[in-house]
């Protein structure tokens, strides 16, 4: 990416087709880490909400725990996966002990820039959607900025809102396009889970909750943090004229 000249526009389609290209070049490394990081967490809490639900409970405090933990995992998920990502486009590939190592040492203050990004845009959704809408934009790459760049909080919030300034209308349409192919996979995954139980004559969805859900959450953070990652990346090459070799020279 570093051969082009560090001018114009964030461009969709190469965010996409870089996103995928890393993807392909590191599946199996990526998958162990997904599998380990949300989709075991994510199978433990379809479970206790199986069984919860089978009882007759919407609600337990294990369910929420569980909940609270495979949250902290996804975080320490997308540092593993940064981390990848950028040695990936340096043309090295980063090990699983190697990237999961660089997660769970960037667990803490990617923890606090989640929590802070998460009131935040919540705060400005309920007074209206379009401020929570530009944070977000302003925001999306401030985990990148804390796995290669560190500094304070604030200065990780400024520059995320530096790096993604000109180009917020762009990653707001990227952002949408995901979540939108989410929701599409998501409801025709409801529409054949409810068809198979209406063919079993009922039931607890256990295949939905044990196997379509995690996988659904594996999927869709993987792709989420790879491409987070790369629009980092190009956001870096655009304003500061910096290629891959020069963020993965952060790591050395």
């Amino acid at each position: 990416m570093s051969d082009l000249a560090p001018t114009g526009k964030l461009e969709i389609g190469r965010v996409i087709s870089e996103t995928f290209a890393v993807l392909g070049r590191n599946f199996s490394t990526f998958a162990v880490l997904a599998v380990i990081l949300v989709g075991i967490p994510a199978i433990s809490v379809g479970f206790l909400q199986m069984n919860f639900l089978k009882a007759g409970s919407l609600f337990s405090l294990s369910t929420v725990l569980g909940g609270i933990v495979a949250a902290v995992a996804s975080l320490i998920l997308q540092g593993a996966i940064i981390y990848a990502t950028i040695s990936d486009m340096n043309g090295r590939r980063a090990s699983v002990p190697e990237s999961l190592g660089v997660g769970l040492r960037s667990a803490l203050p990617v923890l606090g820039v989640g929590i802070v990004m998460y009131l935040g845009i919540m705060a400005g959704t309920v007074l209206l959607i379009v401020p929570g809408l530009m944070l977000m934009t302003a925001w999306i790459v401030c985990v990148p900025v804390v796995i290669a760049e560190r500094g304070s909080l604030g200065r990780v919030f400024g520059r995320s809102a530096a790096l993604t300034k000109g180009n917020r209308w762009r990653i707001l349409g990227l952002a949408l396009l995901f979540f939108v192919a989410i929701i599409i996979v998501e409801a025709v995954t409801g529409m054949l889970g409810n068809a198979s139980r209406l063919a079993a004559g009922g039931g607890i969805p256990r295949l939905q909750a044990l196997i379509t859900a995690p996988l659904l959450s594996v999927a869709s953070t993987l792709l989420g943090a790879i491409g987070i990652a790369t629009m980092y990346a190009e956001l870096r090459r655009l304003k500061d004229g910096v290629g891959p070799e020069g963020l993965a020279a952060i790591f050395d």
